[in-house]
């Protein structure tokens, strides 16, 4: 792929308990399968993510470490990755997807994606794609009926890739605004009189 050492990539997914992972063998099929196709490919690989590999900017460690990486975790990531001989470890971090599990009243059980990034120099290799397919994977294992995610109004390339992956646009379609209270206003609310 690059110059750096760096030719095959990984998917790993955070550990999630009550959900049936992939077994060892179906993995290695599906490594075989994907290096089968190119050699510069993806590996799709299910590690135990208590030990993360990277944090994200603006987040305390603790904060991170408790919420996706506890006994109880509120999100779940993968990481794709790539081999690199110049670093310790092996591995570069070149992409994420952080996501968790809500529940609609009019769909049910949804797949919330809250982050969903690659690297620009990995883009246009097809990892986001890789993601993306493993992101509905898990959701149809975990019996979702929808999977959502916003995306930024000037992000006009990722609107237009999602819409003919089939996205639906719910704020052109359906009128939703999206709205948020600030832990500031958070306050204000619960304790006003």
């Amino acid at each position: 792929m690059n110059q750096s050492g760096t030719n095959q990539s990984s998917l790993s997914d955070s550990n999630q308990a009550g959900i049936n992972q992939p077994s060892t063998s179906s993995l290695d099929m599906n490594q075989m399968d994907m290096n089968q196709r190119s050699s510069s490919l993806y590996e799709m690989i299910e590690v135990d993510m208590k030990q993360p590999s990277m944090s994200q900017a603006g987040m305390r460690q603790s904060d991170l470490l408790r919420d996706g990486f506890g006994d109880n975790p509120l999100f779940y990531c993968l990481i794709a990755e790539v081999n690199n001989q110049q670093k310790p470890s092996g591995k570069l971090t070149v992409g994420f997807a952080m996501y968790y599990f809500t529940y609609d009243s009019r769909t049910g059980k949804v797949l919330y994606l809250e982050d969903f990034y690659v690297t620009q120099a990995y883009q246009g290799l097809g990892i986001g794609a890789e993601m993306l397919k493993r992101l509905s994977q898990i959701a149809i294992r975990t019996q979702c009926n929808c999977m959502h995610f916003l995306v930024v109004i000037w992000n006009q390339a990722s609107i237009n890739y999602y819409t003919s992956r089939g996205a639906l646009d719910l704020s052109s379609k359906e009128g939703w605004h999206l709205f948020r209270f600030n832990r500031e206003e958070l306050l204000d609310i619960a304790w006003e009189e």
